[in-house]
């Protein structure tokens, strides 16, 4: 298949470039400046020049495509700035294909959409985006629209908390060895990790086998409170453990919203997109984390 890959020099999307690539796909990556170019090379793709928020361009750069993915971001913007990205640019990504006849289009978005649950967190469980997880689901919910509907399959992963060099894990270690991180109340909420290479094997499989029009948690088998995840990042870092703040010190300093989002549980089931053939090689954040830090350790 050729895949198109929004946002593929991103921490996301260079592990779905790594995967498709290496399934023997030819993949197409857009980025928004030359310097990315080398980024999409090493992970086996093809690199495109383009942007998102530019239509006009997108149409002949998506031509002859089977498959597009959208995870773009303006991950160190504002609100405003992601939400332009993530919806607006989606918007223009969907045009384009539907102008190319592409078959498949498949959103990355993310479990923070879901409701802070006390039990087990499904495909069905209740929503209640906001903040950040707000603009994920106003981009998912392009796929509403009937004139798009009904010329593409569409297909929306929802990841847990994926897990590499990069992103939220890398702040997290900083921030456990300067001694400044902190998560709310006394951690006992539940997250989903899932490694970056098995969130990466999820696109592939959702691009080749996905059922369309559904929706799939992308986590790996082992969901696990926010204290005892961080306390074994800060044992293998030989670092103090992290502290607990109050909510209401949360909401000071991060915002109320984000303070919520950071306080909810989710303990996120995999056995929807299991169903696909997918099987995380990292069943555990136990089996992952180490291979991560060792990674970020030669890398420093």
């Amino acid at each position: 298949m050729r895949i198109f890959v929004a946002g593929a020099s991103g921490f996301v999307g260079r592990s779905v470039v790594r995967a498709c690539s290496g399934a023997g796909h030819d993949v197409l990556g857009l980025v928004r400046s030359q310097d990315r170019f080398a980024a999409v090379r090493a992970d086996g793709g093809t690199p495109v020049l383009g942007d998102l928020l530019d239509p006009n361009g997108l149409r002949p750069l998506v031509r002859d495509s089977d498959a597009v993915i959208h995870l773009a971001q303006a991950s160190d913007g504002t609100l405003a700035e992601r939400r332009r990205v993530r919806v607006q640019g989606g918007r223009n990504l969907l045009a384009a294909a539907e102008a190319a006849c592409v078959g498949r289009c498949v959103i990355g978005s993310g479990y923070w959409v879901y409701r802070d649950n006390a039990g087990r967190v499904t495909e069905t469980s209740p929503l209640a985006p906001m903040s950040i997880s707000k603009v994920n689901f106003e981009t998912e919910r392009l796929v509403g629209s009937r004139r798009f509907r009904d010329r593409m399959e569409f297909v929306i992963l929802r990841p847990g908390m994926i897990y590499g060099p990069g992103s939220w894990f890398a702040e997290m270690v900083a921030g456990l060895r300067s001694g400044t991180y902190a998560y709310v109340g006394d951690g006992s909420n539940y997250l989903s990790p899932v490694h970056e290479e098995d969130a990466g094997e999820a696109f592939r499989v959702a691009v080749e086998a996905a059922k369309p029009g559904e929706e799939y948690l992308v986590v790996d088998d082992a969901p696990v409170t926010t204290r005892r995840f961080c306390d074994f990042v800060a044992a293998r870092l030989g670092v103090p453990p992290a502290r607990g703040i109050g909510f209401g010190q949360a909401c000071r300093e991060w915002g109320r919203e984000i303070a919520m989002l950071n306080r909810a549980s989710r303990r996120a089931s995999n056995r929807k997109l299991k169903t696909l053939g997918w099987t995380p090689r990292y069943r555990s954040f136990r089996d992952g984390v180490p291979r991560v830090l060792r990674a970020m350790t030669r890398g420093a």
